[in-house]
């Protein structure tokens, strides 16, 4: 339970969390006192929420399909959704931005490994598979 002041109306003040941010799996993470992570169940919605208020930022519909798993590094957001596709958003709590998506290539069932950055490469594992891509700036 999220323990926040009374509601008009409410008795006890305690909302679900689920009413300001559900997150089926994937994880969320914190980003300069913002928090970001995919919404609803299977559907892996970007969202930002101000941690000090629980404040909605931002909602958006998902750009691909299913849960996501979320990293962040350098700026930016990485949904790996389960249908196999990767997108690059914005960590700006002013306004959702999707700056790039691509289909991973293997991409036979669902896409749940959680994304890992480690010295500039984006490592994706799927299956008996480990992709790694160059993600470091120029």
């Amino acid at each position: 339970m999220y323990n926040s002041p009374a509601p008009p109306g409410s008795e006890t003040g305690r909302s679900n969390l689920g009413d300001v941010g559900q997150n089926h799996h994937g994880g969320v993470v914190l980003v300069d006192g913002y928090i970001y992570g995919g919404h609803g169940q299977n559907a892996g919605a970007p969202t930002c929420i101000e941690l000090k208020t629980g404040k909605i930022m931002w909602k958006a519909a998902a750009p691909a399909g299913g849960s996501a798993a979320v990293l962040y590094a350098d700026g930016h957001l990485y949904f790996r959704y389960e249908d196999g596709t990767l997108a690059l958003i914005e960590a700006a709590p002013a306004m959702f931005t999707v700056t790039s998506t691509f289909k991973l290539p293997t991409s036979d069932g669902p896409s749940w490994p959680h994304p890992v950055i480690a010295d500039g490469k984006l490592y994706l594992r799927h299956n008996d598979s480990l992709l790694c891509y160059a993600v470091a700036a120029n």
